[in-house]
């Protein structure tokens, strides 16, 4: 039994419009930031963990897979940043108001990350 993509598409919930200043272009600018934010600790946190545990020589950062976890997490991010503030209001502001976003994806609510960082925070929250 096929389903039509309308019929898959009326299932999906609908998204809201982006607040004033917001584009295409705009949203992936603020995914791409949200990323490399990420990735710079990770990999700091990664090299910390190896020399406490006496580890000279260890596989490198997996940067790229970081990335390609945390970016569908950051572009996620963004839709909703964009859905409730305009882009005036973030430049203006600065973004500690979007932290609350941010901390319900990386503890598993909306926009959760999958993959390399999914299973990293998923192993955090085993050792808790």
């Amino acid at each position: 039994m096929a389903l039509s993509c309308t019929a898959m598409a009326a299932d999906a919930p609908a998204k809201k419009p982006w607040k004033e200043g917001w584009n295409r272009k705009q949203v992936k600018v603020f995914a791409y930031a949200c990323t490399d934010g990420l990735v710079e600790p990770a990999a700091r946190d990664y090299h910390a963990a190896a020399m406490r545990d006496g580890v000279t020589i260890h596989k490198p950062f997996p940067e790229q897979a970081f990335r390609d976890s945390a970016f569908p997490m950051c572009l996620c991010i963004a839709e909703r940043v964009a859905e409730t503030w305009t882009l005036a209001e973030v430049e203006t502001r600065g973004l500690k108001r979007t932290q609350p976003m941010i901390d319900a994806a990386l503890n598993g609510g909306r926009c959760k990350p999958d993959g390399l960082l999914g299973d990293i925070l998923k192993q955090r929250q085993e050792k808790k």
